[in-house]
This record gives C-alpha cells, sequence and structure tokens, in this order.
C-alpha cells in the first residue's frame, strides 16, 4: 500500500519544517503539495520545494484563493485505490522518528474498523483533552473535550505553556509520558490537523465522500456519523501542530517555532515577528477589565522514576 502525504499549501515558514519531517523518510511514496498560497512568495517557495524531490507533486485549481473553504475541492485529486492519503497540516511542526512506517503498518492491521485514522497530535483540543486525563502528563488548567474547546483552541496561553513541555520530551527521549491509549470519535467533530483516509474509500463513495461546505466537519464529523464507522486516535503516535488561527500571532511572538527547528537540526526560519497593534491592545485591556483574561496552565512531564 503506497502512502501518499497531502497537505494544503503553503507558509514557507512552516513548510521547510514539514519537508524535513516528510521527505527525509523513504516510506512516503509521493508528497502531493495542494496550492493554496495566499502570497506570491510562498508560492514560489512551493515552486523550489517541488522540484527539490521528484515525489513532490503540486495540485492546483482555478478558484483555489488561499481561503479554508476551497480545501475540501482538493480530494478530487485522491483518486489512487492502492494508496492510503494522509493529510498533514502545513504547520505540523513535529514527526516522530519512525512515524510514517508505525502508522501504515497500524493502519493496515486496522483496516476496515474507522472510516478515518489520526495520531495523538498534540495542540488539538480533543487530543489535548486525552493527553490531560490520559497520559502521564501533568495538566493543570481548563479544558474541554471539543474541537472548538473555549479553552485551549480559542487561546495561545495553552498551546503555549505545552509546546516547550513537548519540546523538552523530544529533547530527554520522553515521549512515551505523552502516549495514550487508542480512542474512537463519534459524533463529534475532530479538528483535522493529521488524518487518513484509504484511496479504496475515497473512490468507493464518489460524490458521497467528497467535502460540502466545511470540509473538516463533513469529513470528521457527519461523514463518518452518516456510514455508521468513527474515526480512529492511535495514541501511541505523535505529531505536534502549531497553532490554530486563535493562537498563531501570540506563539509567533515566542521562540517555539525556532525550538522545532532546532529538533530538526535546522537553521531557525526567518519571518517576522507578529507586532501587537493598538486593536489587539485594546481587546486585551477590555477582557481585563471584563474580568475575562485567556485561561493560565502549568505542564510538566511527571518525576522520572529512580533506576
Amino acid at each position: 500500500m503506497k502512502l501518499i502525504v497531502v497537505t494544503p499549501a503553503g507558509r514557507e515558514k512552516y513548510l521547510r519544517l514539514l519537508g524535513h519531517h516528510v521527505l527525509k523518510n523513504l516510506d512516503v511514496h509521493e508528497w502531493h503539495l495542494w496550492d493554496n498560497c495566499r502570497n506570491e512568495a510562498d508560492r514560489a517557495y512551493l515552486q523550489r520545494l517541488a522540484a527539490s524531490d521528484p515525489r513532490c507533486k503540486i495540485k492546483r485549481l482555478p478558484h483555489a484563493d488561499g481561503g479554508i473553504n476551497v480545501i475540501g475541492d482538493f480530494y478530487r485529486f485522491c483518486d489512487d485505490t492502492g494508496a492510503f492519503y494522509l493529510r498533514l497540516d502545513d504547520d505540523v511542526v513535529f514527526v516522530e522518528d519512525g512515524f510514517f512506517r508505525k502508522f501504515m503498518a497500524r493502519v493496515m492491521a486496522e483496516r476496515g474498523s474507522a472510516i478515518w485514522y489520526a495520531p495523538l497530535i498534540v495542540n488539538n483540543a480533543i487530543c489535548n483533552s486525552l493527553i490531560k486525563q490520559l497520559s502521564r502528563v501533568r495538566v493543570d488548567g481548563p479544558l474541554t473535550c471539543q474541537a472548538s474547546c473555549e479553552f485551549s483552541w480559542a487561546h495561545a496561553t495553552f498551546p503555549q505553556a505545552l509546546h516547550p513541555v513537548f519540546i523538552e520530551a523530544v529533547r530527554s527521549n520522553r515521549l512515551q509520558d505523552f502516549r495514550v491509549p487508542d480512542r474512537e470519535i463519534r459524533l463529534s467533530r475532530f479538528s483535522i490537523n493529521a488524518i487518513g483516509f484509504f484511496g479504496s474509500d475515497i473512490v468507493d463513495l464518489g460524490e458521497h465522500f467528497q467535502p460540502r461546505g466545511d470540509e473538516e466537519e463533513w469529513l470528521s464529523a457527519t461523514l463518518p456519523a452518516k456510514l455508521d464507522r468513527p474515526g480512529k486516535i492511535f495514541g501511541d503516535l505523535l505529531v505536534a501542530h502549531f497553532s490554530f488561527y486563535t493562537q498563531e500571532r501570540q506563539l509567533l511572538r515566542t521562540n517555539i517555532l525556532e525550538g522545532y527547528y532546532e529538533l530538526a537540526g535546522l537553521a531557525p526560519p526567518v519571518y517576522e515577528k507578529p507586532p501587537v497593534g493598538w486593536r489587539e491592545q485594546l481587546r486585551q485591556w477590555r477582557r481585563r477589565r471584563r474580568g475575562s483574561a485567556p485561561p493560565r496552565y502549568t505542564i510538566s512531564l511527571p518525576a522520572p522514576i529512580p533506576e
């Protein structure tokens, strides 16, 4: 079974890091880059990336405008019944060693048990809840097990506390502390930062598979409900997702992205740190006056067990 990675692309500051993880691995048969760039500088980088490895294939649609509503239309290119398609967001900033081989082994063993399969995603609201409730990582602060969690999705304070702990776990060879048991997802939206489907299922379902409107709601919740086939999270396989749009500006003001580049052994990215404009300052002031400041978190690895 061929593994084809697909990515709605892309932003250079993230894509350069994801490209390192994808292209160094020979288990990836092809990488399809769905050209949904928002500017010509990113599009030029996409061209250079595709030229760097023959496994890279750029897929284009005439109406792709950089928005999220067009992404579902790219699934028309997922038409190989002999392939498994793994969709990774362009800001997946970490993929553990051996991930693609292990993921495909799990997928093949579980084939037919679910309509979609996902790893445990660091900074994904449902996975955040699983990490808090089922892993060894200590998380003090509010979370809900909902894709648009009013705490961990809506604010940057949770990933700002979580990412450094995860980076430390990678450095100290303690990813085991993050792993959780597998879990099925039914009747619930799931943020599809990393999610995969069998090409044969996509082709067999035809128009019934193709996302209608909200790609994420359709693929993660509506389609599984219609088919009575759940999604499945493999809790022993880890990737990290940098940010949601609600978090990105604040996280880019930190050195977290640089930390993930350092883990990969790459030079730090060159990008402009987002300024704090007067509108954002005003929103923060109003929140403080209303007593509705973002939630705070304390996150840590458990104390190591003495040998």
